[in-house]
């Protein structure tokens, strides 16, 4: 999951946020910063949220506010560090089953749920809304506007949805009907696209405008406004089924606030009750601060997160050998015991520690300078022993000293003769993507390579990942990213990022087709290409034979294609108000605020 919108005109300002926190949060708050009434929780957030219809939404920002508001039949819960799928619109007691060869998946509904504007929750409604699925993926062939982004999760890769259709067997009983089986259809259902809005309060077909539109489910926080670069503001839904007697907290405000050191700050000020991900440098403040509690510091609670951080290389603009030069060039120690503060632990696969079949046998390029200067003079790129123009381009063996010695190398990429010069774009604000510029100017010039850094809003880094308006993936050479599940399945950390049938997630414009001609392997051949793969990947519902097919995948993009540098994968913190109770920090990386109250 990470960040894009297609849709409303103007939204590009909800990306623009600014540096300081929103004056209506010091206003909910009774106006003096430091204070704060056990009434109201502030949550500090980087971005805002961006796609406000959860049948659009595929970034961590919209899906935190869309899980506070509207809810699916299933979820994970949080308090569990294995995240077993739990019943939340669906029957609490009353197990959903599967039928007709794994092709009808029948759910009993709870029967006493009401949406915020009290049209009755039913099986209905439930239909309702994956009819609008239908219209979103322009199944109904009426979607006049766009197809949307999260497409590529509910349909097989010829187009065709995994849902058939549904069928109302009774009031609160719903019936969905496969179009071939699917592995992992339940866990999908606690997947934000497959949650359930309000028929009365929503239009059937047409998506919501962030800017303008209302968002009505059936979750515990009601949404009140949005103000671009600013807040977000909701109140507790009074007829909420789970009831709000555990708790006195009545306003949920979201606060934008770009700046990492101002957020954090907000923190140590009680501007605000709640940061998820508090950087690294302020740990040893929260946990010294009486007013503040540090999750994650002590090694008895520590969980590792299963989002993903990695580096794309846009595999039309850097060939194999480089990307493998630059995987080998890099200084990974550095990101995660320096920049990072030993907070992390290096990425070693695509599909991290924690999920379904993640397998991280399979061995990932490990800092080598003289490795990555050995794969540049295979296509003939290197110096031979004299500081000379054509003594960077001629056939003359390289000796050991040229292979170590510094100097001559960083000269050569810096003085016109780089062996190739790439591009880092990041968005401006993000302290760690700052200091990986920083990283790789010092690094790849050591193998020739020279880097040129081009900072921007976040609106204009992810709307080049997305292709959306005049912006596409061409624009980017090398980037980073973060990517967080979707729902527990290995899928979802292989098929949007990595498939070739559209842009979807894949930044780095990976084909799998094509990485096996480039690496030398038949692509005809299933087990040689990572397309046939992932495509067998998620029609097999033997568990075993899965196992076997994305441990593949992931030996293929970890050690031969090499798409990405593999990044790092982050222990995870949070970081709140003394008072603050109930919260379930979790590897999901989800924020769930409905259990929270003050002591």
């Amino acid at each position: 999951m990470e960040k894009k919108t297609i849709y409303a005109i103007g939204i590009i300002a909800i990306i623009g946020v600014g540096g300081g926190i929103g004056i209506g949060v010091f206003l909910l708050q009774g106006g003096s910063p430091g204070g704060f009434t056990k009434d109201t929780l502030v949550y500090g957030t980087m971005y805002l949220p961006v796609d406000l219809d959860p049948q659009v939404a595929w970034d961590s920002a919209s899906g935190d506010l869309i899980d506070q508001v509207t809810e699916g039949l299933f979820a994970y819960d949080l308090s569990d560090p294995q995240l077993a799928i739990i019943p939340r619109l669906a029957h609490a007691t009353i197990a959903p089953t599967w039928s007709g060869g794994d092709l009808n998946f029948t759910v009993t509904l709870r029967d006493d749920v009401t949406f915020h504007d009290g049209t009755a929750f039913n099986a209905s409604a439930v239909q309702w809304n994956w009819e609008r699925m239908a219209w979103a993926l322009n199944t109904t062939g009426t979607n006049n506007d766009t197809v949307t982004q999260i497409a590529e999760l509910y349909e097989w890769p010829d187009g065709t949805p995994f849902v058939n259709h549904t069928e109302v067997v009774s009031e609160f009983v719903i019936k969905f009907v496969l179009n071939a089986p699917y592995a992992p259809f339940q866990a999908l259902l606690c997947f934000s696209g497959s949650y359930i809005q309000s028929p009365a309060s929503t239009t059937k077909d047409a998506y919501l405008i962030t800017a303008t539109s209302d968002l009505v489910g059936t979750g515990p926080w009601v949404y009140d406004t949005y103000e671009a670069g600013v807040e977000v503001l909701m109140h507790a839904y009074p007829s909420y089924y789970g009831g709000w007697s555990h708790t006195s907290i009545t306003k949920l405000v979201f606060s934008g606030i770009t700046d990492a050191n101002t957020r954090n700050l907000a923190l140590l000020s009680k501007d605000i009750q709640f940061l998820d991900d508090p950087h690294p440098s302020f740990h040893s403040q929260f946990a010294a601060d009486s007013g503040t509690i540090l999750v994650g510091d002590d090694p008895a609670e520590e969980q590792q997160s299963l989002v993903t951080q990695y580096m794309g290389m846009n595999t039309k603009a850097i060939n194999l050998t480089y990307r493998k030069a630059i995987s080998y060039a890099i200084n990974y120690s550095y990101i995660t015991e320096e920049l990072l503060e030993g907070t992390a632990d290096r990425l070693e696969s695509p599909i991290p520690e924690g999920i379904l079949m993640g397998n991280w046998s399979s061995q990932e390029a490990l800092y080598n300078v003289t490795k990555a200067r050995m794969l540049l003079r295979t296509i003939g790129y290197g110096y031979n022993g004299t500081d000379s123009v054509d003594g960077w381009y001629n056939g003359t063996d390289i000796t050991p000293f040229d292979l170590d010695y510094d100097p001559v190398w960083v000269s050569a990429a810096t003085g016109g003769r780089a062996a190739l010069s790439v591009s880092f774009t990041y968005n401006i604000g993000n302290l760690f993507r700052e200091d990986m510029l920083a990283l790789l100017m010092d690094n790849l010039p050591k193998i020739g390579i020279t880097v040129i850094g081009y900072g921007m809003t976040w609106g204009e880094y992810i709307y080049r990942l997305y292709e959306v308006g005049n912006l596409n993936r061409d624009m980017l050479e090398l980037y980073w990213i973060g990517w967080g599940p979707d729902y527990n399945d290995p899928s979802n950390f292989i098929n949007p990022l990595f498939t070739n049938r559209s842009v979807a997630s894949n930044g780095a414009q990976y084909d799998g087709w094509y990485a096996a001609i480039e690496a030398g392997r038949d692509p005809r051949v299933e087990w040689n290409n990572v397309q046939l793969l992932m495509e067998a990947g998620i029609a097999e519902t033997n568990a075993t034979k899965r196992t076997t097919i994305y441990a593949r995948i992931q030996q293929l993009l970890v050690e031969e294609d090499m798409p990405w540098v593999w990044g790092y994968s982050s222990k995870v913190f949070d970081a709140y108000v003394v008072d603050l109770m109930g919260y379930d920090t979790n590897a999901m990386g989800r924020v769930w605020f409905y259990p929270c109250y003050y002591a």
